[in-house]
């Protein structure tokens, strides 16, 4: 399902719309909710509740969210109209069956298992025309992370997951992003590839990179794939040496052999 889902089943109404009917997660960015819409057949939806007391993230989110609706693609969610409620402020997006990345990554763990370099290939290349679109609007994700990402059951696509002004994944953005500087593109390839190594290793981003050389740790499935290991450490390289868009990471990958048997996504 579409992130983490909690065992509370409060009864309330939203808009006079949409029926709330589990709290998938809180923190400082809000709580999400697990609603129905009942303008739309009972169909499922996320719904973002950002409190009175947040009032600067709620600005934030007004001035992003019609450039939110405004993107049209099959692997973003769609975005609904906001709603102010008793001082509160609610985002509706489309729900997406599926699970998260994060989620597959500890289900394999738990069979000592990680993802293969052939999957990791495929999944970068199906992502990255994603997010050559959301760019090309001058738009950032800011947080790609695996529990960010989700695999979509019914085509098995990846889909992005919670676009806004948020906060950031620790260990997956680079060190600019950390020092407060404003999301990018390039930030978004950076983080792209650190979660190719997370997904290869098992492994968090503090337990790959070196802190003090701020070398990476690289994953042993890539000994065997030189090209593919080039390519990923030019992302998470100087300024100088990086990819200048997502379009030109994907013809790197493109260009890339790819074991057709190791692609196959298992639970």
């Amino acid at each position: 399902m579409d992130g983490p889902v909690a065992l509370d089943l409060p009864v309330g109404w939203i808009a006079e719309r949409y029926r709330l009917e589990q709290r998938l997660a809180s923190g400082s960015e809000g709580t999400l909710w697990r609603a129905s819409d009942q303008l739309a057949g009972g169909s499922p939806v996320v719904l973002r509740q950002l409190e009175a007391d947040q009032s600067a993230l709620q600005q934030q989110y007004r001035q992003l969210w019609p450039r939110l609706q405004g993107l049209l693609h099959p692997q973003v969610p769609r975005f609904g109209e906001l709603i102010e409620q008793d001082g509160a402020l609610w985002l509706p997006r489309e729900w997406q069956e599926g699970r998260t990345y994060a989620e597959l990554l500890a289900s394999r763990q738990e069979r000592q298992l990680v993802f293969g370099a052939g999957e990791v290939l495929l999944l970068l290349r199906q992502l990255l025309p994603v997010l050559a679109v959301l760019h090309s609007q001058g738009l950032c994700h800011g947080d790609l992370s695996p529990a960010n990402l989700l695999r979509r059951d019914r085509d098995g696509l990846p889909v992005l997951l919670d676009l806004g002004p948020g906060g950031v994944t620790p260990g997956y953005a680079p060190p600019e992003r950390a020092r407060g500087e404003e999301p990018a593109a390039w930030m978004d390839l950076y983080s792209l590839a650190v979660l190719a190594l997370v997904l290869l290793s098992g492994e968090p981003p503090a337990q790959l990179l070196d802190p003090h050389s701020l070398q990476w740790q690289w994953p042993a499935a890539l000994d065997a794939e030189p090209a593919f290991k080039a390519v990923l450490q030019r992302v998470l390289a100087d300024a100088d040496q990086r990819y200048p868009s997502a379009a030109a990471l994907l013809q790197a990958l493109q260009e890339l052999p790819i074991d057709r048997k190791s692609t196959r996504l298992n639970s």
